[in-house]
C-alpha cells in the first residue's frame, strides 16, 4: 500500500508513512455485488427500526385514546350518579313534606268523623286529596266515608281517581278495582261489574276481568234442526263450579232462572230458544250463550211448482204437484201460507200480469207443513203500441165517449183546446205495463194549464183508463166515464 501523500510504500501493519509521517486509514476495497448486498441489509435494518418505532408510536396513541375515553365515562357516570342522588332527595323531599301534608289531613278526617261530623271529614279529604292527588291513602279514605253516607255513586267515583289515573303503582289500582266490585257486589250491582271491564284492554284489567267475570257455558248439540228429540247438555269448559242457568221462553237468564242440573230434553215438537249463563261466587253472571233448535215429526216434503221464478211475456199458468195426502196452500202477499190463513191450490193458477209474489208450502192432516217455496214472476206482454198511438188512441177514445168535440182536443164550453203528453212507462200491480199521459189545456193566448188529470194506456193492447193512486200510495186504474 503506498502513502496518499509521498507516494512511498507502506510496510504492512504500519499505521503512519515512514518518510512523511502521513496517517493511513485502512478502505477495503469491495465488490460491488458485496457493496449492494451490504446496502440492502442496511436499508432492511433501519425500515425495521423505523417500524418498530411506529409500532411504539401507533401502541402509545391507542393507550392514550383509552385512557381519555375511560376518564370521559367516569366523568358521565358521575354526573349520572348524582343527577339520580339528585331526583331521589327530591322525591324523598317531597314525600317527606307530602306525607306530612296528607297526614295532617287524615288525621283532621278522623277527628271529624269520630266527633259525629262526616261532612267535615269528607271536606278535609276532598282537600287533602287537591293538595295530595298520589296519595291513595286519602282516596281509599274518602271512599270509605261516602260509603258510610251510603252514597255509592260517590265511593266509585273516588276510587276511579286511582284506577282512571296512570300515577299509582299497580297494587294500588288492583285495591281500587277490587274494592269497587266489593261495593257494587254488597249493593246487589253485579251488573255494573261487568260494565267496569267493557271495553278496557289493559292487561293489568284484563286479568281482572278473568278473575271475576265468569265464562260463558258450552251447550252441545249447538243447536239445529231435529227429526225426533234432542238431549241438551250444558258445561263450563275451564273447570270451574260456576253455578249454570238457562231459559227456553226466549228471555235472558239469570240466578232466578231454571238451575241446570241434568241433560235438557226436547221432544215436542216446535222450535226453542234456549239461553243459558254461568254465575260465579261474585254473583256476577257471564255472557249469554243462545241456540235454537228444531224438533220436526214427519216434515211433509215441498211440494214441486213446475214454473220457475223469472220473467214472462204471454199467459202462462202456474201448476202445483204434492204428494198423495197432502194440501197445498199459497199466499200473493208476502205471508206464511197456512192452513187458516192461506189459499187452497185446487187447480192451476193464471200468472198475474206485472209482478208477483208466490209462497207455496204443503199440509198433511195433523196440520204439519213443509218448507215454504217461494215463486216471483214478472209477466209482461210485447209491445205493440207506441207512444205516438197510444196518444192518438185516448185522444180517439175521449172523442168517443164525447168528453172531447174532435181530435184536435176541442172541449165544450171551453176556449182553447186540450193537449196530451206522454211522460213516462209505468207498471201497475196485477194489471201489467202502461203509458202514462197527462192532460194539458191549452189557451188561445197560448197559456198551459194542467188539469190534473193523468191518463194510463196499456203498451200491449191500447186499453185506456184515467190513472189514480190507492191509500198505499199505489197506481190504480180507474175506469172512464162521460162527464
Amino acid at each position: 500500500m503506498k502513502c496518499p501523500n509521498c507516494g512511498l510504500e507502506i510496510p504492512e501493519g504500519h499505521m503512519y508513512c515512514d518518510s512523511c509521517g502521513t496517517e493511513i486509514n485502512f478502505v477495503p476495497d469491495f465488490e460491488p455485488e458485496v457493496e449492494n448486498e451490504i446496502n440492502a441489509t442496511l436499508s432492511g435494518v433501519a425500515e425495521e427500526l423505523n417500524k418498530e418505532e411506529r409500532l411504539k408510536k401507533e401502541k402509545q396513541e391507542k393507550k392514550e385514546a383509552f385512557l381519555k375515553n375511560l376518564l370521559d365515562k367516569r366523568a358521565y357516570f358521575y354526573v349520572v350518579i348524582c343527577v339520580v342522588v339528585l331526583i331521589i332527595a327530591g322525591v324523598f323531599a317531597y314525600g317527606f313534606f307530602n306525607q306530612g301534608s296528607s297526614a295532617k289531613y287524615l288525621k283532621a278526617a278522623e277527628n271529624a268523623r269520630n266527633s259525629g261530623n262526616l261532612d267535615t271529614a269528607i271536606d278535609y279529604l276532598t282537600q287533602g286529596n287537591a293538595e295530595n292527588p298520589t296519595n291513595s291513602d286519602i282516596i281509599f279514605r274518602l271512599s270509605d266515608y261516602y260509603l258510610e253516607k251510603q252514597d255509592v255513586e260517590k265511593a266509585v267515583g273516588t276510587l276511579e281517581l286511582i284506577t282512571n289515573s296512570a300515577l299509582f303503582p299497580e297494587d294500588k289500582i288492583v285495591n281500587a278495582y277490587e274494592s269497587i266490585i266489593s261495593i257494587y257486589k254488597e249493593n246487589g250491582m253485579a251488573a255494573k261489574i261487568t260494565e267496569l271491564f267493557e271495553g278496557n284492554e289493559d292487561p293489568l284489567v284484563q286479568q281482572l276481568k278473568d278473575k271475576y267475570i265468569p265464562h260463558s257455558p258450552v251447550m252441545t248439540p249447538a243447536g239445529g234442526s231435529f227429526d225426533d228429540s234432542v238431549s241438551i247438555s250444558v258445561f263450563m269448559n275451564d273447570g270451574s263450579a260456576n253455578r249454570i242457568y238457562y231459559t227456553v221462553n226466549g228471555q235472558n237468564p239469570d240466578a232466578d232462572s231454571i238451575l241446570y242440573e241434568n241433560e235438557i230434553i226436547l221432544d215436542i215438537e216446535g222450535e226453542y230458544t234456549i239461553k243459558t249463563v254461568s254465575v260465579n261466587d261474585y254473583g256476577i253472571a257471564s255472557a249469554v250463550i243462545e241456540n235454537k233448535y228444531v224438533i220436526q215429526r214427519g216434515k211433509p216434503r215441498d211440494p214441486d211448482i213446475m214454473e220457475p221464478s223469472g220473467e214472462y211475456n204471454q199467459n202462462t199458468m202456474i201448476v202445483a204437484v204434492c204428494d198423495a195426502g197432502l194440501t197445498i196452500f199459497y199466499t200473493t202477499d208476502g205471508s206464511d201460507p197456512t192452513m187458516e190463513e192461506g189459499i187452497q191450490y185446487v187447480s192451476p193458477i193464471t200468472m198475474p200480469v206485472g209482478t208477483s209474489h208466490f209462497r207455496f208450502a204443503a199440509f198433511d192432516a195433523e196440520g204439519n207443513s213443509s218448507d215454504i217455496v217461494d215463486r216471483d214472476y214478472h209477466l209482461v206482454y210485447t209491445r205493440l203500441v207506441s207512444t205516438e198511438q197510444a196518444v192518438n188512441m185516448l185522444v180517439n177514445t175521449l172523442v168517443r165517449l164525447d168528453i172531447l168535440l174532435d181530435t184536435s182536443g176541442k172541449v165544450r164550453g171551453q176556449e182553447g183546446h186540450n193537449e196530451y203528453i206522454y211522460t213516462s212507462d209505468i207498471e201497475i200491480e196485477g194489471a201489467g205495463e202502461y203509458y202514462m199521459v197527462v192532460e194539458n189545456h191549452v189557451l188561445n193566448d197560448g197559456a198551459t194549464i194542467p188539469t190534473g188529470l193523468i191518463y194510463a194506456v196499456n203498451t200491449h193492447d191500447g186499453t185506456v183508463n184515467r190513472l189514480g193512486y190507492d191509500s198505499s200510495g199505489k197506481y190504480t186504474l180507474i175506469t172512464i166515464s162521460n162527464r
